[in-house]
């Protein structure tokens, strides 16, 4: 439907709107001359490592200002995360083992950038700086926790020179295992246990986190405590609305040549659903799991063009379940107002019911029409959904979405499609 149409047109243009569109935080920067600045900063959902930051006194100032490694050491979102200013070694070499090299790649390069203080305790800081090529953590000793990178690489042995006994196969290069036995054994932590879970520490937060609350003394508890997520990382919604269902058939179909012809009907839909933020403060960027159930019917009324020419009727009801994992992007997203698209990849379950084909005087039964299976239904179908909408003060949101054209009969003589336009209320708990 047009205004379906143009609410998607609205979410291809919303992405300029992001741009202007900010999420101011309390904050509090360090300049180079080590002076503290408090004020609000304009908080991300960065993918990457921050190269500039927004600041500003005050809410009501009109133009932030720009904050870039040149003009502070420091900057902290309170409560939510820090970063500091470094200056040093930077490794180059892919670690996506679908893109590593077929030779050991040592090279670096040497640049100012905001890395990310994931903790900080009485021995070590561990930190994490992620570019477009891939993410590295560092470890700082006390008193003056200088970042030191923490070293893996990944690549493909194609040289004729075995490497640790293997040749020919993908090399994993775990330096940052070695780092990690000799900062535990320096602070005495080292022992039976912490060595066999250094052996098995893959090369992510959470494992490199674990060794580092070890060697620093810090408990489970302690840590998760001091790295509690602010906000839950969830939230439940439940929808309502129309389905307007287009049930059509293919040009040269027996059934059209007949004179059969398509059918819309408007019908009802529930939905429900989890969205999943991938980061609890911001909720720019969700991952949606939806459920939906949604009625439609065809009635197609129409006089034979062939033998014996008399007024015909198809008919049936549908009823249908969806299950509709998304990928969703809030491309404005204030506290009060959120306007999002989203896209996603839908299983349909049908059920049909009250189907009809003959005389519209229906000289023969439902069930004998039911038994002879003149239609041939598909039960089950894949297809794609498009979403867009808007979230108003926390709870309500209104939605547009398209469910993509799909066979619904299984033979040449109907060649029936379905696809849907839904208009509808969300509301949601928290």
């Amino acid at each position: 439907m047009k205004n379906f149409y143009k609410a998607l047109l609205c979410a291809v243009l919303l992405p300029a709107l992001s741009y202007a569109q900010s999420n101011y935080k309390p904050g509090y920067v360090v300049n180079i001359k080590g002076d503290t600045l408090k004020g609000f900063i304009d908080y991300r959902e960065w993918g990457i490592n921050p190269d500039n930051i927004q600041f500003k006194s005050a809410l009501t100032d009109k133009d932030p200002k720009i904050f870039t490694t040149s003009d502070i050491s420091y900057f902290s979102v309170t409560g939510l995360d820090s970063y500091q200013r470094y200056t040093g070694l930077i490794t180059t070499d892919a670690t996506d083992k679908d893109h590593i090299a077929s030779f050991r790649d040592t090279t670096y390069k040497n640049a100012t950038v905001f890395i990310r203080i994931l903790q900080k305790g009485k021995n070590l800081s561990l930190y994490s700086y992620t570019d477009n090529l891939k993410v590295r953590f560092y470890v700082g000793e006390a008193p003056d926790y200088m970042p030191a990178e923490l070293v893996y690489r990944l690549y493909y042995n194609y040289s004729g020179i075995p490497v640790k006994g293997q040749n020919g196969v993908t090399v994993n290069e775990n330096t940052y295992q070695r780092q990690l036995f000799a900062l535990a054994n320096k602070y005495g932590v080292l022992d039976d246990g912490l060595q066999r879970d250094i052996e098995r520490t893959d090369y992510t937060e959470d494992n490199i986190g674990s060794v580092v609350n070890r060697i620093n003394k810090i408990s489970k508890a302690e840590y998760a405590k001091a790295n509690k997520i602010k906000g839950p990382i969830f939230n439940v919604f439940v929808g309502a609305g129309a389905n307007i269902e287009n049930i059509s058939t293919a040009g040269g179909s027996t059934y059209q040549a007949g004179g059969g012809k398509s059918y819309t009907s408007t019908g009802g839909m529930v939905s429900g659903g989890v969205n999943f933020f991938v980061n609890p403060v911001v909720r720019r960027f969700q991952l949606r799991i939806e459920v939906g159930i949604s009625k439609g019917q065809f009635k197609s009324l129409y006089d034979l063009k062939v033998s014996p020419y008399i007024p015909f009727e198809a008919s049936f009801d549908e009823l249908s379940v969806n299950l509709a994992p998304q990928v969703l992007y809030n491309f404005y997203n204030a506290e009060n107002l959120k306007i999002y698209a989203s896209v996603g990849f839908l299983m349909r379950y049908y059920k049909f019911s009250n189907a009809y084909f003959g005389s519209r005087s229906r000289p023969n039964s439902e069930t004998d029409i039911e038994q002879n299976e003149p239609y041939l239904f598909i039960s089950a179908q894949n297809s794609v959904m498009f979403k867009a909408g808007v979230q108003i003060h926390k709870n309500w949101g209104l939605f547009a979405q398209y469910l993509v054209s799909q066979p619904i009969t299984d033979n040449s003589y109907w060649s029936l499609s379905s696809k849907c336009e839904q208009f509808g209320i969300n509301y949601y708990f928290w």
